[in-house]
């Protein structure tokens, strides 16, 4: 149980950093409605703070408010729908990654190499939730590094897609990542470690996601291939 002091340091932010969280790892069902008496006891504040967050996360379009039913979760996102916000999604990442290769500094570097530390720890534990929210906190980055004005409406995009999270979309997805992982130990045994490299990018071209994660590892370490973090960074965005 969280104490009262521990409450009381609830910022309208934290709250929202919370409830995002929430979201994307399924805690709420679409369509929920959510109440700002619950939350508020939650979190041990007044209404206050919760209807604050409430009117953040509803103008980013994290949560959607209708007269006559309040505050609740999103629905479904619909096939074409998904496909056009994850477009949107990519297009603002892009923009942001390219200005934030040529403008960032040690100190965000440092604070990115965390973030990616967090990232490639969830995947190997495997918790989808987990590798959603360390998704978020790597992109997230340097989308607000770069710009104040974008970060609110990539947030919105973000975690509605994010909701739906998977990094094994299917069972295809599922047996050629085995093959090639039976293949990179094959070519790992004899070090050779160009090959392996090879091996998952092909996979990754065709845009299998678990690939895609592997293939930015390459580059980052310079495994089998020249270091180039602006490649690592690009099919690390691939793979989100």
């Amino acid at each position: 149980m969280e104490n009262k002091l521990t409450k009381n340091l609830y910022t309208r932010e934290k709250i929202c950093d919370i409830l995002r969280s929430d979201l994307i790892s399924g805690k709420f069902s679409h369509d929920e409605p959510l109440r700002e008496s619950s939350l508020a006891k939650r979190f041990g504040v007044s209404r206050g703070p919760i209807r604050d967050a409430f009117l953040k996360l509803t103008q980013e379009g994290s949560l959607v408010y209708e007269p006559n039913r309040g505050v609740r979760v999103h629905s479904v996102i619909a096939g074409k729908e998904r496909d056009v916000m994850m477009k949107m999604r990519l297009q603002l990442e892009k923009y942001c990654m390219v200005k934030y290769i040529n403008e960032s500094n040690a100190k965000d570097h440092a604070e990115l190499e965390i973030l990616l530390e967090r990232f490639r720890l969830s995947c190997k534990r495997g918790s989808l939730p987990g590798v959603a929210e360390s998704d978020l906190s790597l992109h997230r980055h340097w989308v607000a590094r770069i710009s104040i004005n974008l970060e609110p409406i990539w947030l919105g995009l973000a975690v509605r897609i994010l909701m739906k999270y998977s990094r094994l979309e299917t069972f295809e997805d599922e047996e050629n990542i085995k093959k090639a992982d039976k293949a990179f130990e094959d070519a790992f045994e004899i070090e050779d470690y160009t090959l392996a490299f090879k091996l998952y990018l092909v996979l990754a071209e065709q845009g299998f996601v678990p690939a895609q994660m592997r293939v930015g590892k390459f580059y980052e370490f310079a495994i089998g291939v020249k270091k180039d973090m602006s490649a690592a960074f690009k099919w690390y965005l691939c793979s989100a």
